[in-house]
């Protein structure tokens, strides 16, 4: 994995049904990640401290701390690195519908990953779990054991492995009750407020003006606030938003190439597919034939 990643669309390597990180490492600072992928993906960070940006809302991430980020949804992490700090995370992707076939022997646990899979989720972070948790003898055990497997007990390993994981997210999640009062109970912060615009939106013609006078802010102030907050300049995060309704409405929709363009508030179909072949590596026809997610 690179150190730095631009804003854009991320594709997790799904050929194999999963992707797994154990122990990643960085000690740069100005640490940002803003981006979109496939499969469903977990992310227990180790050290380090920051935020995570997760449907408008801003997360606080300290160490033990498990983030969720669902298919298709544009999230973005920032970490405050400072001159002795280091951010060492672990991350666990994998295609759902993969795993879903598994899990009917077990209904409680199927009905609770079909709920973070597809429906709308008041929280998706565990904060403050305890030292040694399951998690990082999970993770521990897991990587030690998946550099002496053959590619099919890979794949035998991995399903008993993430069955073992959801278990234990399962008796960890936060209560939908708990996180409804502790939202409703929050001031959202300016960036959420922008983000928030943008969302109600992003299917029109963008002008930071309209933006500027609904806030009461300057323009600079806005653009200022926001890269500064995300690591990502608002241009490049309203790209990113468009793209990726761009991706579902190619995968659940018989909408033309054009259509899609206008529905996601963008006039100019060429400009439309260089942005989308930048963000997936795909031209949009392609993307639409390729895998379904």
């Amino acid at each position: 994995m690179k150190e730095i990643l631009n804003i854009g669309f991320n594709y997790n390597s799904l050929n194999t049904s999963y992707d797994f990180a154990y122990l990643i490492t960085t000690k740069q600072q100005n640490w940002n990640i803003f981006h979109i992928h496939e499969g469903m993906e977990f992310l227990y960070v180790h050290e380090g401290s920051g935020f995570a940006i997760i449907d408008q809302k801003i997360y606080e991430m300290s160490p033990r701390t498990l983030v969720y980020f669902k298919p298709f949804q544009l999230h973005g992490t920032k970490v405050y690195m400072e001159d002795s700090s280091v951010y060492t995370r672990s991350i666990l992707s994998f295609e759902p519908s993969q795993l879903d076939v598994y899990l009917q022997s077990f209904p409680d646990l199927k009905r609770f990953f079909h709920m973070i899979w597809k429906e709308q989720l008041c929280t998706q972070i565990i904060s403050s779990l305890p030292k040694n948790n399951p998690i990082e003898s999970m993770f521990k055990y897991f990587n030690i054991n998946l550099k002496t497997y053959s590619k099919t007990k890979n794949s035998e390993e991995f399903t008993l492995f993430i069955i073992s994981f959801l278990q234990f997210v399962k008796t960890m999640w936060p209560k939908q009750e708990q996180a409804i009062e502790a939202i409703s109970s929050s001031n959202p912060t300016y960036i959420e407020k922008i983000m928030e615009w943008i969302e109600e939106n992003y299917t029109k013609e963008f002008h930071l003006n309209l933006l500027s006078t609904e806030l009461h802010l300057s323009q600079y102030y806005i653009a200022h606030l926001f890269h500064n907050a995300t690591g990502a300049n608002i241009t490049e995060y309203l790209i990113a938003r468009r793209m990726r309704q761009s991706c579902l409405l190619l995968k659940n929709s018989s909408l033309s190439v054009q259509q899609i363009c206008h529905e996601v508030g963008l006039t100019n179909v060429s400009y439309f597919c260089k942005k989308f072949k930048e963000h997936t590596g795909k031209t949009p026809l392609k993307y639409r034939t390729s895998r379904s997610v």
